[in-house]
């Protein structure tokens, strides 16, 4: 991994990447990996919106996934639930 760490809240709209990136439903869910075996994973959606285009894009992550916001590619590296107060998702630029 090369970039930064960065920490988003949960319920927060940020600029990456030219885009704006939301960040919401921070909760365990049963997802595959990228090898498809199905886990409980705490997961986030991010709601990715192109304000050129206002195309949204809805990706549903977890700690590991990479995900293309723009044209750069981010890793998840935690996805923590909040105690009584919004949560947080960090990511990683990767090259």
């Amino acid at each position: 991994m090369t970039g930064e760490l960065l920490k988003f809240r949960e319920t927060t709209s940020n600029t990456l990447s030219n885009k704006d990136v939301g960040i919401s439903n921070i909760f365990e869910r049963d997802l595959p990996d990228d090898k498809g075996v199905i886990a409980s994973r705490m997961s986030a959606v991010l709601v990715i919106h192109d304000p050129v285009t206002d195309e949204i894009q809805r990706e549903t992550v977890f700690e590991g996934k990479i995900v293309s916001i723009g044209g750069d590619r981010y890793c998840v590296v935690s996805v923590e639930i909040g105690k009584g107060s919004p949560g947080w998702l960090s990511l990683r630029q990767v090259k």
